[in-house]
């Protein structure tokens, strides 16, 4: 999360959708009483080089991933008013896939295992398994992206970042808090999904996301399996 004075900007972090790389490029623009939080996960956070490129400054009691009421009851009113404001949205079932494989590498209760039976010569499907595994992790406890950019189910940021635009949206971010257009640095470079995120889905799971995601659904027209 940024809230840069110098720039007068809010980049408010979601989850899941390229919020740590965006954060590390333009932390090089900030400065001064600018507010830059700091990042976990030493090892996944370093770009292709190996390099710690993330610039954390002047953080105090704030988190990467505070909500929007949250910095809004804290900057106060006026700047909040008067900063451009922007987060990232993704096309919901492809972010509910990257959660669960973020939160499976080190869980070993959402990690496909071989069984006594495939031991002994039944064929091991791994996306089988996988599939049933995430359908548990689905029916479970996680959160959608509302309160990085919704106030009572509508928008109160500027502009929202589409993952699945990233390249165009940022050099429009950039152009409206005038700063010189940014790389995205390839962080947690260690980490990928294994398959297309439409395979982990049944019936059940998909509708689950839609429901859940139903904001993000209705104001920027996600679907299901969308190129």
């Amino acid at each position: 999360m940024i809230i840069s004075h110098s720039h007068k900007f809010i980049f408010i972090k979601s989850f899941k959708t390229a919020g740590t790389s965006l954060e590390s490029a333009l932390s090089n623009h900030c400065s001064g009483d600018d507010v830059v939080t700091p990042l976990g996960d030493y090892v996944f956070n370093r770009n292709e080089k190996g390099e710690w490129i993330h610039q954390s400054m002047n953080a105090g009691d704030y988190h990467q991933h505070d909500e929007a009421n949250t910095i809004r009851s804290r900057v106060g009113q006026e700047i909040w008013d008067n900063y451009f404001k922007f987060s990232i949205t993704r096309n919901p079932w492809d972010r509910v896939v990257s959660l669960f494989n973020w939160k499976s590498r080190n869980d070993p209760e959402f990690k496909p295992r071989r069984r006594l039976h495939h031991r002994l010569g039944v064929p091991f499907n791994e996306l089988r398994e996988t599939r049933k595994l995430f359908s548990k992790f689905v029916k479970g406890e996680w959160k959608t992206n509302d309160s990085f950019y919704l106030f009572d189910d509508e928008l109160c940021v500027e502009f929202v970042i589409r993952y699945e635009n990233l390249e165009d949206d940022i050099k429009e971010v950039c152009r409206w808090i005038g700063v010189a257009e940014v790389s995205l640095p390839h962080l947690k470079s260690g980490f990928k999904q294994g398959y297309h995120y439409s395979e982990y889905y049944d019936d059940e799971s998909k509708a689950i996301v839609a429901e859940r995601h139903k904001n993000d659904i209705r104001l920027f027209g996600y679907k299901f399996d969308q190129v």
